[in-house]
């Protein structure tokens, strides 16, 4: 039999132990991963799994269990947990039920038959191709770099007669490489994630790794302060970007005023170059889906159009604590589906697009008078309350008069992001997908773009 017709069984089974209500989430995956180290492959398996996320409700208490899948006789002791968890809860005065309607169809490319028909053999091809490219540049190594490949499937099934399914493939890369021997080094790091294998050029990935090592090792010890235009790569501002306005609009976040952008429908939020859309019905986005983690149906929807403030996301519980529209509720990570079962549904958006502008990356360097290039951040952080942000630059050039200078190291790059929305100075046409950390929902899709404002501080 097929796991996933075990969540509306579960649903059923709930409902006759004694809860009011109740919600099924089963997800079937598999995984095929590759992990090289030192040039060679260390790591290639292929493994799956079948879990299911049961949550019920008697009244205002609401209780969750999960537990991996793998045969029917699973289903009825992770009813026995949940009800017996209902006793074990505090009420919830705000919980007013579950998901009520179920988005139909499928969107496009969100399945690739080719990508999930491939095995390791196919995905070790892949990072073989990657380590080729990379080395060819003398001197230059791979210490590690992950591959993974998932397929997956999954269904949501409610007592208020949703039943949902929805299926999907990603890849994912975190891949590095190493220029130079002992003390004397510099490092590249590059990652990507896509819908099906196809989308990712391994070679190409493999010499920009080898490129950002070599100019990394080449760096020169930055000193003193440079305040002009801080050109982001498509990376890095995808992780500011979900960090700040991924975290502003969540209904969770505005109901429990932890949001900057609280009471702010309406008002300036960014320059009028800027509008930002949550897509999850975009075809071949990576968290696209017609049905949330949930069952409830999804929109895409502006969130900030021409930089005003247009709206938030929200899932069931916080669309009705708000009075807006449901359809972001998400299990799913952007990176890995890993665990998507263990923890219910969350508010977050989904495929979190910035409108493209015209310009290539090489346009808006030859806009920039004094400046610097960012390709690469240690970690790219920033506080999503105040916006604020000191981040280490890992790959970053020089710009004066619009032409690359010095490969510069050891400095950061401040600022606030929030400000920084409200003085972009270009945006890039080039979208590139961007997830969240690990196991996270939430995707953006972001061009490379030019901010003024920020500064770029060195030793003294």
């Amino acid at each position: 039999m097929d796991l996933l017709d075990l969540a509306p069984d579960a649903v059923k089974k709930a409902l006759a132990a004694g809860a009011e209500q109740a919600e099924a989430y089963a997800i079937r995956y598999a995984t095929r991963h590759v992990y090289m180290e030192d040039d060679v492959p260390k790591v290639a398996e292929d493994r799956e799994e079948t879990g299911l996320g049961l949550k019920v409700a008697q009244g205002k208490r609401v209780a969750f269990t999960s537990t991996t899948l793998a045969r029917a006789s699973d289903v009825p002791a992770a009813v026995r947990t949940a009800i017996r968890g209902l006793a074990q809860v505090p009420e919830d005065p705000d919980f007013a039920g579950l998901a009520t309607a179920a988005g139909r169809g499928e969107v496009a490319a969100v399945y690739d038959a080719a990508t999930a028909e491939t095995g390791v053999d196919g995905l070790l091809e892949g990072a073989q191709d990657f380590v080729r490219a990379a080395v060819e540049t003398k001197g230059v190594s791979v210490p590690k770099a992950t591959f993974r490949l998932q397929a997956y499937a999954q269904r949501i099934a409610n007592s208020n007669g949703i039943d949902a399914s929805h299926r999907g493939t990603l890849v994912f890369g975190y891949l590095t490489a190493k220029a130079g021997s002992g003390s004397d080094v510099g490092e590249g790091i590059v990652h990507g994630v896509r819908p099906a294998l196809r989308n990712l050029d391994f070679p190409e990935l493999g010499r920009t790794c080898a490129r950002r090592a070599k100019e990394n090792r080449e760096a020169e010890t930055y000193h003193g302060k440079l305040a002009g235009v801080a050109v982001l790569d498509p990376e890095e501002i995808g992780a500011l970007f979900l960090q700040s306005v991924g975290a502003a609009v969540a209904g969770q976040n505005i109901q429990k005023k932890r949001s900057p952008w609280v009471g702010k429908v309406g008002q300036e939020v960014g320059s009028a170059s800027l509008t930002i859309r949550d897509k999850p019905r975009m075809p071949g986005g990576i968290l696209s889906a017609t049905s949330d983690d949930e069952g409830a149906a999804t929109k895409d929807r502006t969130l900030v159009g021409a930089g005003i403030l247009k709206g938030y996301v929200a899932d069931t519980y916080h669309a009705r604590l708000l009075g807006a529209e449901a359809g972001n509720a998400l299990r799913r990570g952007a990176a890995s589906l890993e665990g998507a079962y263990l923890h219910p549904a969350e508010n977050a958006v989904s495929n979190l697009v910035l409108e493209p502008g015209v310009k290539s990356l090489e346009d808006l360097l030859a806009e920039v008078d004094r400046g610097v290039y960012v390709e690469k951040f240690a970690a790219p952080e920033l506080n999503p309350f105040s916006g604020a942000f000191a981040c280490e630059v890992r790959n970053a050039t020089l710009i004066e008069k619009g032409e690359r200078k010095a490969h510069v190291k050891y400095a950061l790059l401040t600022g606030n992001f929030y400000d920084g929305l409200k003085n972009v100075d270009g945006i890039g046409r080039d979208l590139t997908p961007v997830p969240t950390f690990y196991g996270s929902p939430g995707c953006a899709y972001v061009p490379p773009m030019a901010f003024a404002g920020f500064e770029l501080v060195g030793q003294t």
